[in-house]
């Protein structure tokens, strides 16, 4: 049977990140792999992390000196993880710089492309058919209310020059 071999570190204090772990906790023995949960929005770290060792015996060890560790005026909590509680996605993306993904410019780039006729054509249909569901449903709420429905395409807003 495997041995625990990942240790969970919580109560992480600002200023100690994946480069400062690897060189502290190398201290015990080989550090393998290094994974510092951070936010994907800002990049800032979340509070906690999981080390994984070389050898098992040195991940318990490490683990029962730093359980209880003050470090900048935080109380580090350090436990051993079994091998069943080791989810094999865990240390994706560990012994790598973080990189902050711009979720706004991605997703406005994606929102202010460039649609082909196809794709342009499905857009205005889905808008017509909820138009006509959403006269439907006033009609059937006993309103007496009409207004001009969406059944002229709709004109791109770009023009483009050739």
């Amino acid at each position: 049977m495997a041995q625990a071999r990942v240790i969970y570190v919580g109560h992480i204090p600002h200023g100690f990140f994946e480069k400062q772990m690897l060189g502290y906790f190398s201290q015990f023995g080989k550090v393998t792999r290094v994974r510092l949960s951070r936010s994907k929005r800002t990049g800032n770290s979340k509070g906690y992390a999981f080390i994984e060792f070389q050898h098992p015996e040195v991940a318990r060890v490490a683990a029962e000196a730093m359980d209880g560790y003050f470090l900048f005026k935080q109380r580090l909590t350090c436990k051993l993880m079994p091998p069943a509680r080791v989810h094999p996605m865990l240390f994706n993306g560990a012994n790598r710089k973080f990189k902050v993904i711009p979720r706004r410019t991605v997703e406005r780039k994606r929102h202010e492309k460039e649609r082909t006729p196809k794709e342009q054509a499905a857009r205005i249909a889905k808008l017509i058919r909820r138009d006509k569901l959403r006269q439907k449903k006033i009609r059937e709420a006993g309103m007496d209310y009409e207004y001009a429905g969406l059944a002229a395409p709709v004109k791109p807003k770009k023009v483009v020059f050739e």
